[in-house]
C-alpha cells in the first residue's frame, strides 16, 4: 500500500524552487541587459565626440586659402569666429551645437625647411620654398558624455622667405 500523506508537501516544494531559479535566471538577464544598453550608448557617445573633434580639425583645414585663413603665421585660438554659425560655419551641423567642439591653430615652426617625399632624388629647394609648421587641435567636450581630442600637423608651403 502506498502512503500519499508523505508526498502531499513536495510538489509545493519543488514549485518554489523552480520559482526561485526562473527570478534568478531573469534578474541576470534583465541586469546583463540594462548593462549592454549602457555599453552601447557611451560607444555611441564616444563615436560622436570623436567625429564632431574630427569635423573640427576638418573644418579648420576648409578654411586655409579663404578669407578667414587660420594659417597666417599666427596662433588662432578661435578660427572659425568670422562665420555666421547658422549658415556658413563648417560645424552647423553638429548635433550638440557649434559651441561643443574648441578648434585651435598653433604655429610650431616658420621658415623651416620643407620636407622631400620619400624617394625623391636631387634637386634642392632650399632658398625658393619654405613650410611654415602647424597644429591644429580639436577638442569635443559635453558635460556627463564621452569628450575626445584630436591633434593634426600641418605643413604650409610659402614661396620664399614670407615674412
Amino acid at each position: 500500500m502506498v502512503r500519499h500523506g508523505f508526498q502531499r508537501g513536495v510538489a509545493l516544494v519543488v514549485s518554489l524552487l523552480f520559482l526561485l531559479v526562473v527570478t534568478i535566471v531573469s534578474i541576470t538577464a534583465a541586469t546583463n541587459s540594462s548593462l549592454g544598453l549602457r555599453m552601447a550608448g557611451n560607444l555611441q557617445d564616444n563615436y560622436e565626440s570623436f567625429q564632431a573633434a574630427e569635423a573640427g580639425i576638418y573644418g579648420a583645414l576648409a578654411l586655409a586659402g579663404t578669407a578667414e585663413d587660420p594659417f597666417l603665421r599666427v596662433d588662432d585660438a578661435t578660427p572659425f569666429a568670422g562665420l555666421n554659425a547658422t549658415t556658413t560655419h563648417p560645424l552647423r551641423s553638429l548635433r550638440d551645437g557649434v559651441g561643443a567642439v574648441d578648434v585651435r591653430v598653433t604655429v610650431v615652426a616658420l621658415s623651416r625647411d620643407c620636407p622631400r617625399p620619400p624617394g625623391e632624388e636631387g634637386g634642392s629647394s632650399i632658398g625658393i620654398f619654405d613650410c611654415d609648421f602647424y597644429r591644429v587641435r580639436s577638442e569635443h567636450d559635453v558635460a556627463g558624455k564621452a569628450r575626445s581630442r584630436i591633434e593634426l600637423g600641418v605643413v604650409k608651403t610659402v614661396v620664399g622667405e614670407a615674412g
